[in-house]
């Protein structure tokens, strides 16, 4: 019978090598997100938004997130209705991208 160990995400997470290996992950996934966003480049404010950052609390010392900072990343990626003339823009959807 399996048994369960408290903390032992802690334990793995602390492990030589474990942290540079999260932190090589995001840094790959942002990588895909910034390629797939360069294709649709406009300003270049949401390709330049994208950054892999360490998580913050005291129990996440070991976390990194790809985040994506744009104030329209939402509207880029998954798209929106155009002000002006009413007609839907599609998103780029680069975010799905990372995630592949």
């Amino acid at each position: 019978m399996a048994t369960l160990r408290n903390a032992i995400g802690r334990q793995v997470a602390n492990l030589p090598g474990v942290n540079d290996a999260v932190h090589q992950e995001a840094a790959t996934r942002a990588n895909k997100i910034s390629s797939a966003a360069a294709a649709h480049n406009n300003t270049g404010a949401f390709r330049a938004s994208i950054k892999v950052v360490r998580a913050s609390g005291p129990h996440r010392r070991q976390d990194w997130l790809v985040a994506i900072t744009d104030p329209n990343a939402i509207s880029i990626n998954w798209g929106h209705v155009d002000s002006k003339s009413g007609r839907p823009v599609r998103g780029i959807h680069v975010i799905e991208r990372g995630l592949e």
